[in-house]
């Protein structure tokens, strides 16, 4: 019952195209893509799936945050996070391959 309701809501976040148009919002898309490929071929677990899902919600939460807090993202605030998503992609990585 999870399994079916973790994938229903992965592959409707699939379905949702970024709202706004630009590097970082291309890579949380293509990391929901990843998640959702892994859960749908078996090469992630559920509760894999959820921790990665948190991941990327902690780092979004981040990115709101700092573009509330100076009026938009700055290029070091924009390298941080591009880094964050990079180790991000790189847990994937390992959990479908591991």
């Amino acid at each position: 019952m999870k399994l079916k309701i973790i994938t229903a809501t992965v592959l409707a976040m699939l379905i949702a195209a970024p709202a706004s148009a630009g590097p970082l919002s291309n890579a949380w898309h293509r990391q929901q893509v990843k998640i959702g490929k892994g859960i749908v071929n078996g090469k992630l677990t559920p509760g894999e799936a959820i921790g990665l899902e948190l991941r990327a919600a902690a780092i979004r939460g981040q990115a709101r945050v700092l573009s509330a807090t100076g009026g938009g993202l700055n290029p070091m605030e924009r390298a941080y996070l591009a880094s964050q998503l990079a180790a991000a992609r790189g847990a994937i990585y390992y959990h479908k391959h591991n």
